[in-house]
């Protein structure tokens, strides 16, 4: 694909966070998903869904955190499809996001945007108790 070109799977400059501010708005009043290689923070905004990513800083060495975003970003590249409209999420990057095999990566990342997308709160929800059964 020719550099500049916009494909499929490309990432493109709306749909990404880019402000600070908007950054922000996320952390403080996002709500928060977690699994073993990146933690997602989620809120509803308007203008249809954007996406930044960041990696802690206990992820030690600049190049190390610039390594973990790029996973990041290309796990969620991949699986963008499957992201809701009018989420703004910021997905953090952890020690593993490094360590943990890339496939495995793009699993959680499929498996986060599903759970983002399965209910109108998008919030994980608890089964309903079976009905007792009579004897």
């Amino acid at each position: 694909m020719a550099r500049g070109s916009r494909g499929a799977l490309s990432l493109p400059r709306d749909e990404r966070l880019r402000r600070p501010s908007e950054f922000q708005t996320v952390f403080q009043q996002g709500k928060r998903e977690e699994c073993q290689g990146f933690v997602a923070l989620w809120s509803r905004g308007g203008g249809g869904r954007k996406v930044g990513f960041a990696v802690s800083r206990r992820v030690r060495g600049a190049v190390n955190r610039n390594r973990a975003r790029r996973r990041l970003r290309e796990a969620y590249r991949q699986q963008q499809h499957l992201m809701p409209d009018a989420l703004h999420v910021v997905f953090v990057g952890r020690y593993t996001t490094l360590t943990e095999p890339f496939e495995r990566l793009v699993g959680e990342m499929q498996r986060m945007m599903a759970m983002l997308g399965q209910s109108g709160d998008a919030r994980r929800r608890k089964p309903a108790p079976a009905p007792a059964s009579k004897p």
